[in-house]
């Protein structure tokens, strides 16, 4: 399909087209993926000209033959045949699937502007399509970005023929979204394209509409020239639960089809390309007019005389400026204070300009909720509207991140352009976030069984969700007419009352509370301010009895009999222990995060033992107590209440991109150190995301690349000693504490110091090795996770570690 210029640039600004005329293909393109780190070698060759990222969800192998260029298509062919190639650990492998890509490092580069291209998206389980971008041979680092213009097949709210996926990975982390784009992106030909401005942002478009935004406020935005990638992935059986996956129902043959490449860039922008093609004196035509020989025929020679033509002068033509629509402010109702579940929070979005809004809109916020669009359509302020839910993240200033578009929605205003949305992000200092509303979660008694008599006294406790604080005197009122006074636990999860049975009591086969009572502006609340919901108090409890009558005994009319003896005294039962929970619901980011889970336990009487075991501890997570500095792993570990009260870190080494969930189940005992009576408390959990779901980003785990094709002998041992190394380290962290592993010198002890391409060898087997055991053992691969590449060439070992979700 003849592509047209994008909104807000004309055809002058038109620098460079392919339109895959003729039947072959043109010199801009390599017929292998490649990057900067691998300086234009293919990667994982199997020296036959093939390539693949190659990594633990690859399915195909790409090569040459299953490129072709027909019609004015550039098609890339996958096909259900056997191949065998490299992976990313560099060694042998047959893939099931034969594919092809492009890549046009080196000649096609370029830094901004507006790049969009027509392709035909393969349709299949497993069909993965990318449409992405490298850094060049002219920019000046390694790998250090990926900008995923489409990649087709992930799963996502809508089927995977209409998800739009995009992602920008770099070195402070990444950014991605999958969209249910509402239409069919396999059935004919769609137009993709993004607007980069370096440095500043980037907005990803389909067939005109904008899908999404980032900025650097967000994220680090690239600055310098980028190479462009097309490949026709086949996604295996590892890849199921976020992307579709080869399977018996996957056609034999998929056609992924190109018919045009497009990049404009403005005069004076400041914006670059290497290997432009296009100047407004020479747009090249998407069809070719057969021509017609005609016979040759000499006509006799006639000279004209010379006319001198007057110099005419046209008269400048000032075209009127085009302002695009854009964000000028952002205004928070309320704008202070601190906001709990079910509280709503208006946000007002100002433009330079009426807009208008076709869809719903809606505004990521860092609490992890969002903001959705209400109404403002046809001027110049819309306002969105959040309300707090129990599940969001406490924050001690509300910002917007961001503004999506899902499903086609558009922000533009009357002549149709889209707005500029970068000003939207935002932080309101003042506006906190304290979703959890304090609460009674449990009353306990002590004793919790028996018969109270006068003069005996009887402890209870109020167990809460998080710490509360009280002024004055609360007091409880029970169903025997008397009342239980605040004792104390202000500043803790737990508050103690306490009540004499009096002769005035009233006799109960089951004691119970009935009430809270703050007389005289007596107050709990939590930390915020907000006063605990009490409801929770009201309890009774069956098998404690309150007796406060007594009969005189009568004068026996008849001899005694032999008095029986007497029963042996009941052992006084132990107080269960109050188990406090600050927030039973965290986040806590991979490689080395850190939360603290808030655990606190109590108990009204100080002679018991108290413990805490905590079960469901997954292998990649550590716990660490503040008392002593111990570290405990395993499913199922016990700690005693000082070192729980010391306070808690839970630290996760998850290096996934999936969001596992891990449930703790924490139980407090409480055993009579005399009597050895043990009494337990309910069972309390903390439900642990891992990583954090939204759009905050993690940064990668971040290597240095080496190119060792010169390097000397020493760097190179060093080289082999660090991947060893790394590989023992992350064997240690599978394994789990239990297991150890003996060090190794791998340079010295191992392999004698060596020179020139043996030590190249060990240096690149030793990092393959690592690799794999990463491919094996992390799970699915995190976007932005270590991806290698290794080229077997007569002189080059290579390792380079790839920022890439997929490839």
């Amino acid at each position: 399909m003849a592509l047209s210029a994008p909104v807000g640039f004309a055809s002058s600004d038109l620098v460079y087209q392919e339109n895959f005329s003729g039947t072959a293909l043109g010199s801009d393109w390599h017929t292998y993926i490649t990057s900067k780190a691998a300086n234009g070698w293919p990667w994982n060759t199997n020296g036959s000209g093939g390539s693949t990222p190659g990594g633990p969800y690859n399915a195909d192998y790409d090569v040459p033959s299953q490129v072709s260029v027909s019609n004015g298509t550039l098609d890339l062919t996958a096909i259900r045949q056997s191949i065998s190639g490299v992976n990313q650990g560099g060694t042998a492998q047959t893939f099931p699937v034969t594919s092809g890509a492009v890549s046009s490092y080196g000649n096609f580069e370029f830094n901004g502007g507006y790049l969009q291209i027509s392709m035909k998206a393969p349709s299949g389980d497993g069909a993965w399509p990318g449409l992405w971008l490298m850094p060049g041979n002219g920019s000046g680092s390694g790998d250090n970005f990926e900008l995923d213009i489409q990649e087709g097949g992930f799963t996502g709210s809508g089927p995977a023929d209409q998800n739009f996926s995009w992602h920008l990975h770099g070195p402070s982390g990444w950014v991605g979204d999958t969209i249910d784009s509402g239409i069919d992106l396999t059935a004919g030909f769609h137009t993709y394209g993004i607007y980069w401005d370096p440095g500043k942002s980037i907005t990803w478009y389909l067939d005109g509409k904008q899908m999404a935004q980032v900025t650097s406020a967000q994220v680090a935005i690239p600055d310098e020239p980028m190479q462009l990638m097309m490949n026709n992935g086949v996604a295996n059986s590892n890849a199921s639960g976020w992307h579709t996956a080869l399977d018996s129902s996957t056609p034999s043959s998929m056609q992924m089809q190109i018919d045009q490449v497009q990049l404009y860039q403005k005069a004076g922008s400041g914006e670059t390309v290497t290997g432009a093609n296009v100047s407004p004196q020479t747009i090249s035509s998407t069809s070719t007019t057969p021509s017609t020989t005609q016979p040759a025929v000499t006509q006799p020679a006639v000279t004209q005389p010379a006319v001198t033509q007057p110099a005419v002068t046209q008269p400048a033509v000032t075209q009127p400026a085009v302002t695009q629509p854009a964000v000028t402010q952002v205004a928070a109702s309320p704008a202070t204070g601190i906001e709990h579940t079910g509280d709503a929070i208006t946000l007002t979005v100002g433009f330079n300009k009426a807009v208008t809004v076709t869809g719903t809109p809606a505004l990521s916020l860092n609490d992890g909720g969002t903001a959705s669009y209400v109404g403002g359509s046809g001027t110049n302020a819309l306002t969105f509207r959040t309300t707090v839910a129990p599940t969001d993240t406490n924050t001690s200033a509300l910002a917007i991140t961001g503004v999506n578009l899902p499903s086609g929605a558009s922000i533009k205003d009357a002549s149709g352009i889209a707005a500029n949305l970068s000003g939207a992000v935002k932080t309101f200092s003042g506006l906190q976030i304290d979703p959890v509303l304090p609460a009674v979660t449990q009353a306990t008694a002590s004793p919790g069984t028996g018969t109270e008599h006068v003069g005996d006294a009887v402890t209870l406790t109020l167990g809460f969700n998080e710490a509360v604080a009280v002024s004055g005197t609360p007091t409880l009122s029970l169903n025997n007419g008397a009342t239980a006074t605040y004792v104390g636990g202000s500043g803790t999860g737990a508050l103690n009352f306490r009540t004499t049975v009096a002769s005035t009591d009233t006799n109960t086969s089951a004691l119970a509370i009935t009430g809270v009572n703050l007389p005289n502006g007596a107050s709990i609340k939590d930390a915020s301010g907000v006063a605990a919901n009490l409801a929770g108090a009201v309890k009774t409890f069956s098998g404690l009895h309150v007796a406060t009558s007594s009969t005189a005994p009568s004068t026996p009319t008849t001899t005694p009999t032999t008095p029986t003896t007497p029963a042996t005294p009941t052992t006084p039962p132990s107080i269960a222990p109050v188990l406090t929970i600050a927030d039973p619901t965290l986040n806590v980011s991979g490689l080395g995060g850190t939360v603290d889970l808030g655990v606190k336990v109590t108990t009204t009487d100080p002679n018991d033992v108290v413990t805490v075991k905590v079960t469901g501890l997954p292998r990649y997570e550590r716990i660490t107590d503040k008392l002593d500095g111990k570290t405990f792993a395993g499913k199922n570990i016990t700690l005693t209440a000082a070192q729980v009260d010391s306070g808690l870190t839970l630290q996760s080494n998850y290096k996934g991109a999936a969001h596992p969930v891990a449930t703790l189940t924490l139980t407090a005992t409480a055993k009579d150190p005399v009597t050895g009576a043990v009494a337990t408390a309910s069972p309390r959990t903390i439900a642990v995301t891992d990583p954090r779901p939204s759009a905050t980003t993690t940064s990668p785990r971040v290597i240095a690349q080496t190119d060792h094709e010169h390097a000397p002998a020493t760097s190179l041992g060093s080289s082999a000693t660090r991947g060893l190394a790394l590989l023992h380290e992350h064997k240690n962290l599978v394994a789990g504490p239990t297991t150890t592993f003996a060090p190794r010198n791998s340079a010295m002890a191992d392999h004698p110091l060596a020179t020139g391409t043996a030590t190249a060898s060990l240096a690149s087997q030793s990092f393959a090795v690592l690799n794999q055991y990463l491919a094996g053992h992390s799970g699915h691969v995190d976007p932005g996770q270590i991806v290698a590449s290794l080229s077997n060439g007569a002189n080059w070992n290579h390792d380079s570690y790839l920022t890439r979700p997929q490839h």
